[in-house]
């Protein structure tokens, strides 16, 4: 799960504002947050609005700034799927132990054909695809460790143990 860590400090005019942490990594998953917050908080808000309070041409101004948010959102997460399905494709080239991990065989069998999202990357099922499941022992109490890896094909019969 991502996180944003800030802290609410006080500008120059004493007005409450957002800080970020020093050394804060500017990234497309914040960017693509705050647009989708900023879109939801002015749906809400714009679904409470009535005239009077509001004048027509403020209600129609909200409209667009929503529909402004929406296009700008869509092209933000276009870039963040690239960028998420680019970094599970190199996981995959470079032949990492697993790939994704799991906590059970029926977690493993029931991941989708397409757009499996792990630690900020998407996966397909294709050949060559590493899960890994730690489970324990009841009787022994230890912790059992399994690798499997699809071969010759990308159906559950296809699940090969390689570790």
């Amino acid at each position: 799960m991502l996180e944003i860590k800030y802290e609410i400090k006080l500008n120059d005019s004493g007005r409450p504002c957002i800080d970020l942490p020093g050394g804060y990594e500017n990234n497309t998953e914040d960017k693509f947050f705050a647009l989708e917050i900023a879109r939801y908080l002015l749906q809400t808000t714009y679904g409470r609005m009535t005239a009077p309070p509001y004048d027509a041409n403020t209600i129609e101004k909200m409209k667009e700034a929503i529909t402004i948010l929406a296009q700008i959102g869509d092209e933000v997460a276009e870039l963040l799927w690239n960028q998420m399905r680019s970094m599970g494709e190199i996981d995959l080239i470079m032949e990492r132990p697993y790939h994704i991990k799991v906590n059970s065989i029926e977690e493993r069998d029931a991941l989708p054909e397409k757009n499996i999202i792990y630690e900020g990357k998407i996966f397909d099922r294709v050949e060559g695809l590493k899960v890994f499941i730690r489970t324990f022992d009841s009787e022994m109490f230890t912790p059992i460790i399994n690798i499997y890896e699809l071969k010759g094909g990308i159906t559950n019969e296809h699940w090969e143990k390689i570790l």
